[in-house]
Parts: structure tokens; C-alpha cells; sequence
């Protein structure tokens, strides 16, 4: 081959690999655009809760989870068809470039050179091919997935009570958008999507004199309660006349058998994960309701977290156990979620 092939196919490669430049400035800017937009919309999901006009009304909150949801899944999940092929061609031309240069560096070995120049003629390629695979494998091959481009969790990620991930307040977005419905006997919890490992508990009272305000029993010593809790099967869920995905978590007499006079309907709701602990209050003025087959939909009106998975140095139980020496915090799953003994409590379950 002479020297003005070589030169020649040289030139071409400078040139593919610039546009293969142009077009991963492209892809950039049109991934990046994604990600920050997916990013305020997990942002605004997990404000949700904290949104006290839309937590009041009845019903609301559920549906913002439901539209949030749906929307981030559209987004991470976009199948950009054209952007696609635009990553593939530059993959392809980054493989024909590395080609190239492989068949010039073997033909540059027909020539007499010294060990030296050989060993460096070798490296040289070794590394060029090398760069060029990782190039089109880790960086072209993770720009096709948002999430990975803007280190954002999946969506089964983001439906898992379980998932650590940094800020994620997945249980209290499910305790705060979750709804009893009372069947005759049977009372189900709903949700308005089906989230994973979600543990809950459910106590019910049904004597409270309107005049009297519900108090919540917010017993923590979980470690001896753990036995009395319902895992959720995110499987097994039933619709029952609307969208929202329902578990039966409690049985009790005929609610026609309650003395309705001056009462009102309160349960309080605990739900537990890895991410940590929420209790929510529901309450309703049964005076509303008419005897016969029972049949109504309770909405939570307040609620309390204990040990919300968070990373951050303002977080007072964190501070509290590295200064006490309870725990080095070493571990990325104490730092993140607060209290090594809370895990614990999962493990041995």
C-alpha cells in the first residue's frame, strides 16, 4: 500500500470521525433535553405528599401519582426511533474507522522496522481499537437509554418500596395516594399503580364520637410487630369498580351492626419498607352513609413518616449516630437510609 492510500484513507477517517463528532453533539443535546425534563418530573413526584392543597382533596393526590407516573414512564421509556438510527450509524463509522486503521497498521508491518517501532506500532493500535469499542459500546450504547444518561431510576425502580435510591420517598408516595374501600365486611387498601414491597398494618376504630379528635398510635418497636404486618404481592391486586389497584387487608362484623349515632369511621394505616416508616390516618363520617350494603371509599386526611430513606448531612438521625459512635456509616445502605438497625429488621424477617 502507498503512502498516498495510507494518506488518503486517513483523511477519510478524519472525516467520518468528525461528523461522528457533530452527531453525538446532536444526541447530547436531545438526550440531555429528556433527562431534565424527566428529572422535574421525578422532582415534582416526590414533592407530592408535601402538597398540602392537593393531599386535602379527596381523591386529588392519587390521581397526580397516577398522571406523574405515567408521564415519567412515557418519557424514560420513549422508543425515539430516528435517534436510534442516528447512534447505530455512528456506531457503524466509528467500526469502519477502527477497520481502516487496523489494515494500515498490518500493512505498515510488511515494512523492516525495528522492535521498537513495532511494540509502539502495536500499542498504538491496541489502544486506538480499544477506544474506539468503549466509545460505541459505554457511550453511544447508553445514550439510546435515558435513564442511564441521567442516572435516573427505572420505572420499576421508582414503583419498588425496597429501592435505595437517593431521595426516593417511594412509600409515602404510595401511603399518601393509597384509599380504604369498604365492602360490607371486607376492607381493601388501593392504590393508584401497583407498587412493590410494600408491608402494612392496618388497626380500625369505629366508636370515636364526632366531638372527639382521632388520635393515632404510632408504636415504633417494629422489631416485635414485624409477625403482624401484610406484604403486599403487587400480582394479586383487584379492581373493584374503578382503576386503582385493591388489596384486602382487614375483615370485620357488618359495618350495619355498628351504632351509627354521632360515629365516625378512623383507621390508622402503618406501611413499612426499606425505605422506612409511614403512618397514615382515614377517617369519615359514617352519619353519610346509609344502612343496608356497605359500600364507601375512605381517604387519608394525615400522616407521619419515621426513618425516610434521605442522604444528607442535615439529617439529624444521621448526625446522631455518627457522633454517638453507633455506626461508622461506612456502608452506603446506612448512610442512605439512616438506621443500619431498620435494614436489620428486614433481613431477618
Amino acid at each position: 500500500m502507498s503512502g498516498g492510500t495510507i494518506g488518503m484513507l486517513l483523511a477519510i477517517t478524519s472525516g467520518l470521525l468528525s461528523l461522528v463528532g457533530l452527531i453525538s453533539i446532536f444526541i447530547s443535546m436531545n438526550s440531555q433535553h429528556n433527562v431534565q425534563r424527566s428529572r422535574e418530573i421525578l422532582w415534582s413526584i416526590f414533592t407530592l405528599p408535601y402538597q398540602k392543597e392537593i393531599f386535602l382533596e379527596k381523591g386529588a393526590i392519587g390521581q397526580e401519582v397516577f398522571r406523574k407516573f405515567i408521564l415519567y414512564e412515557q418519557i424514560i421509556n420513549e422508543k425515539n426511533t430516528f435517534l436510534r438510527n442516528i447512534i447505530i450509524f455512528a456506531q457503524i463509522t466509528l467500526a469502519f474507522c477502527a477497520f481502516i486503521w487496523t489494515i494500515i497498521a498490518y500493512n505498515l508491518l510488511a515494512y523492516t522496522f525495528s522492535p521498537v517501532e513495532r511494540s509502539i506500532l502495536f500499542i498504538a493500535l491496541f489502544l486506538a481499537d480499544s477506544l474506539v469499542l468503549y466509545f460505541i459500546l459505554r457511550i453511544l450504547g447508553v445514550l439510546k437509554s435515558i435513564s442511564k444518561v441521567g442516572r435516573l431510576p427505572t420505572v420499576d425502580e421508582l414503583l419498588d418500596a425496597d429501592s435505595l435510591t437517593v431521595g426516593s420517598n417511594v412509600i409515602t408516595l404510595a401511603a399518601v395516594s393509597s384509599r380504604l374501600k369498604i365492602i360490607n365486611s371486607k376492607i381493601y387498601i388501593g392504590f393508584p399503580i401497583p407498587f412493590k414491597n410494600l408491608m402494612v398494618h392496618m388497626s380500625i376504630h369505629h366508636s370515636f364520637r364526632s366531638s372527639e379528635a382521632p388520635m393515632g398510635n404510632y408504636d415504633l418497636d417494629l422489631a416485635n410487630r414485624i409477625n403482624e404486618f401484610k406484604k403486599l404481592d403487587p400480582h394479586e391486586f383487584q379492581l373493584l369498580n374503578d382503576d386503582y389497584c385493591y388489596y384486602p387487608i382487614y375483615e370485620l362484623e357488618a359495618l350495619e351492626n355498628v351504632d351509627h349515632h354521632g360515629t365516625i369511621f378512623f383507621a390508622n394505616v402503618e406501611f413499612i419498607s426499606k425505605q422506612g416508616y409511614v403512618s397514615v390516618e382515614f377517617y369519615n363520617n359514617k352519619e353519610a352513609i346509609g344502612l343496608g350494603n356497605v359500600n364507601f371509599v375512605v381517604y387519608p386526611y394525615t400522616f407521619v413518616e419515621r426513618f425516610i430513606n434521605r442522604k444528607s448531612k442535615l439529617d439529624p438521625l444521621s448526625r446522631y449516630i455518627k457522633r454517638s459512635g453507633l455506626s461508622s456509616l461506612n456502608s452506603d445502605t446506612e448512610w442512605i437510609n439512616t438506621r443500619k438497625s431498620f435494614i436489620t429488621l428486614f433481613n431477618k424477617e
